[in-house]
């Protein structure tokens, strides 16, 4: 793809890559950008890059390898082991910013879209940060150095873009307790078609987070699901491996956006991360779901306590889910239409380069 010479706009999506959830949550954009018939180039790593790789495959696009900080997780402990990584975060963002200026320069970008990666934007180039969190969970000593970092490095975008509804606010103040006069709200994102037809499973595990956690909720899972003969569904967030039936459970290790619709629709019991990103799917289909937060992972927790609070949610510890001591599901996401004011903004946004 020679970007360089097209006349049509050419936009860069850089995203993080820690898991899969900033890669599903820009899907849409991305596939609405293709089928504008933008010139389209993608730039990140590890997991997040064989997931979109497996989601446009044959799809004229431009895969980069970006560079990033390799986070490593530890089976307890995790927040501490993460903390004494941040030195090699914040030189990362320097290198994102070198790489940066080289894609713009030799493939003629015109617009960067940039999923949480700070040093993804270009001084000529209009480039936006897609974020909900302006407010990092960091504890109370550390809130004001918090806002600062991210004051200082967000003046570098264009705009921020916030995916959730100003009014009801699923992120709670991780979006909206440090005021950005250049953040806005998009709305929910989700590459999931919210028209698709219920699924047959009534019980669903959704297994996601970075090693060693998501093994342990893996296996977790799937000796709960297998405690009875009711068939169940284990999605396992392991691109490439091959779908297999365990017993009563169906594994499917990747599925596509319609059979993840589909099955989560006709669910009547969801276990799942409380990550951002599987809770805008949850509020894109109006689902309940038991939230595990990742261990160590702060905003999850957090997350997980605000919709607990706000919607009713259930939420069950890691330890509760290995000791398959898992409580009743309860409440219900609200259901929010998706996508739709995320494409209106991503179209302003060109049109007005």
């Amino acid at each position: 793809m020679d970007s360089k010479a097209s006349p049509r706009p050419t936009i860069l999506f850089a995203l993080l890559d820690w898991g899969m959830g900033h890669a599903s949550r820009t899907a849409p954009l991305i596939q609405y950008s293709i089928n504008q018939g933008w010139d389209v180039h993608i730039g990140t790593k590890g997991t997040a890059l064989a997931f979109l790789k497996s989601q446009f495959e044959g799809v004229p696009i431009a895969f980069h390898y970006k560079p990033g900080a390799e986070i490593k997780y530890a089976k307890r402990g995790t927040l501490l082991k993460i903390a004494g990584q941040m030195p090699r975060f914040l030189k990362s963002i320097a290198a994102e910013m070198d790489w940066t200026r080289t894609i713009v320069e030799s493939y003629g970008i015109t617009h960067i879209i940039s999923d949480n990666c700070y040093g993804a934007h270009h001084p000529r180039i209009p480039s936006v940060l897609i974020s909900h969190q302006l407010q990092l969970p960091v504890p109370i000593g550390l809130k004001a150095l918090a806002r600062f970092f991210v004051k200082r490095h967000t003046k570098h975008f264009r705009e921020v873009w916030i995916p959730d509804d100003s009014k009801i606010r699923l992120s709670g103040k991780l979006g909206f307790q440090n005021h950005l006069k250049h953040a806005r709200c998009i709305g929910v994102l989700t590459r999931l078609p919210v028209d698709a037809p219920p699924g047959s499973w009534k019980k669903i595990g959704m297994v996601s987070g970075p090693e060693p956690h998501r093994k342990l909720m893996e296996t977790a899972l799937m000796a709960w699901l297998q405690e009875s003969d009711e068939p169940a569904l284990l999605i396992a967030g392991r691109p490439g491996a091959s779908q297999h039936v365990d017993g009563n459970v169906t594994v499917w290790p990747h599925p596509t956006s319609e059979e993840l619709a589909s099955a989560l629709k006709g669910a009547d019991i969801i276990v799942c991360r409380s990550g951002y990103s599987s809770l805008l799917d949850l509020a894109a289909l109006g689902k309940r779901a038991i939230l595990i937060p990742t261990p160590g992972q702060p905003e999850q927790v957090y997350l997980a306590k605000h919709w607990a609070k706000t919607f009713g949610m259930t939420i069950c510890t890691q330890k509760q889910l290995e000791a398959g001591q898992l409580p009743a599901a309860a409440g219900t996401a609200p259901l929010l239409q998706a996508n739709a004011g995320a494409f209106i903004t991503l179209n302003k946004l060109v049109a007005s380069a």
